[in-house]
Formats: C-alpha cells, sequence, structure tokens
C-alpha cells in the first residue's frame, strides 16, 4: 500500500499582530464557532484557545483573529488558524476511521506560539469558519481567500506532479522514472522559491508532498523494474482520486459576511 505523507494541519497564518487568557468576545451569532476559552503556558510562550463548534454542521477550516497586549499597553494582532481538508481527503482516501472533520457539538483545541514576547493578556474571537457542505461564514475576507488558494494549490500539485511522473514513465531509457519525477520537482520548487508568483507557494504544498511519496518508489541497483513503474502508477491514480475529494472543497458559497 502507498504510503502517501501530507501534513495533517495546514496552517494559514497573516502577521499582522496577537491579546488574553480570558475568553475572548463572542462572534455574530450567525458565526459557527466561538472561542470557548485560553489557557496561557509561559514557560512554553504557547496560549491554546478552544474552539466550539456551535453549528449543527463539520467544520474544515477556521481562523482566529489572535489579539496581544503587552505590559506597555500596546496591542499586536495576528491571523492563526487551520485547514482541516488535507488530512480529511487522506482520511477518506485510505478508509480511515476518523474523517478528520471539525465535528458539530466538539471542541478544537489551538496552539498559538507567542515567542518570546512579553505578555500581559491574549484573546481571540473567529473570523473565518468553512463548512463541509461547502459554505463558509466569512468575516476576514484575505484569510478566506488564502485558505482558498492553498486548496487549489495542493490540486495543482498534484496535477504537475502526475504530469512529471507521466513523461518519465513514458520514457523507455529512463532508468529511474522516479528519480526523475524527484528532480523535476525539485527543481520546480526552487524556482517557486527564487520567483515567488500568487499561489506558487500553495502549489509547491502539493508539489513537495507528491516528491516525498515519489521518492519512496521501490528502486532496484539494477535499473527499472515493473514494481517501481506500478508503484508510480498506483500513486498517479492516488493524486487523481485526492484531486476529485479536493475539488469540491474549492467552490464555496459565502455565508457571513462583514
Amino acid at each position: 500500500m502507498i504510503r502517501y505523507v501530507t501534513s495533517a494541519l495546514v496552517l494559514v497564518v497573516l502577521a499582522v499582530g496577537i491579546q488574553s487568557l480570558r475568553a475572548s468576545p463572542l462572534p455574530p451569532p450567525s458565526i459557527g464557532a466561538v472561542v470557548q476559552g485560553s489557557h496561557y503556558d509561559s514557560a512554553k510562550g504557547v496560549v491554546t484557545f478552544s474552539i466550539l463548534n456551535v453549528s449543527h454542521k463539520g467544520i474544515t477550516a477556521v481562523n482566529l483573529l489572535v489579539r496581544v497586549i503587552r505590559p506597555d499597553g500596546t496591542t499586536v494582532t495576528s491571523g492563526h488558524g487551520g485547514d482541516f481538508l488535507p488530512y480529511m481527503v487522506q482520511a477518506v482516501d485510505e478508509g480511515l476511521p476518523d474523517n478528520g472533520v471539525f465535528a458539530a457539538g466538539t471542541v478544537f483545541a489551538m496552539d498559538v506560539p507567542l515567542g518570546q514576547q512579553n505578555v500581559q493578556a491574549a484573546s481571540a474571537s473567529v473570523d473565518v469558519v468553512v463548512y463541509d457542505d461547502d459554505t463558509a461564514d466569512v468575516l476576514n475576507e484575505q484569510i478566506f481567500e488564502s485558505i482558498m488558494s492553498a486548496r487549489r494549490g495542493r490540486i495543482l500539485g498534484m496535477q504537475k506532479a502526475n504530469e512529471l511522473l507521466e513523461n518519465a514513465l513514458a520514457d523507455p531509457n529512463d532508468a529511474h522514472p522516479s528519480i526523475t519525477a524527484v528532480a523535476q520537482i525539485k527543481k520546480l520548487l526552487e524556482q517557486y522559491h527564487a520567483n515567488p508568483q500568487d499561489g506558487a507557494a500553495y502549489e509547491g504544498l502539493g508539489l513537495a508532498d507528491a516528491a516525498t511519496n515519489i521518492a519512496n518508489a521501490p528502486k532496484s541497483p539494477a535499473g527499472r523494474t515493473e514494481k517501481e513503474d506500478g508503484y508510480l502508477r498506483k500513486l498517479i491514480k492516488t493524486h487523481q482520486n485526492r484531486v476529485s475529494l479536493f475539488l469540491p472543497h474549492t467552490k464555496l458559497t459565502k455565508a457571513v459576511q462583514p
């Protein structure tokens, strides 16, 4: 069985700043998740916010607007969130018992690192909630678009990896199509890093995951084997299946908006 490596939780972080170890003010009643409480670990410099799903739907992504008050009275704010969809897709594809969704009525603990900054108080409120029925409550358009760009980028990354794999497999003189594909992906990732473009970093997430799995293909010192080719063909099908699972969750209907 192909072991498909992917991150269980993708963090979407927007640096604009961080507030209170007390429960934060509740967002508008119609938004489907609220911060129920928080705990600050000063030794680790981490505040953990307990987020309650108050909707009747599963949540696939959530974002917090985090505020931190420093001892001098200045306030820093930042966005900190997680997209559960990559793990959900993996769980469905592999038939895992836990489908990875943030279920209705449950609590999710989100750790927010504050680093070495001095903290007097920290609080947070939910400003984006994405649901498993492909709707979303959006109070922060910029973060919402970041989540959607990341999802679309992962699709593009897997599709590009498949293109490279199919080309390598089609070359009868390629001694190791897995090595060829990984080298090409690494070159693309270097280009993305050197020349950042809109969406390129997100596409790189899908490519990087694919490269890890392609590199695990069985390789014989004697050269190309049917075992290596078979592994790569199965991986292509895995990517195709996961693209089909991701795709519906990139076309959402927005509900609550500012």
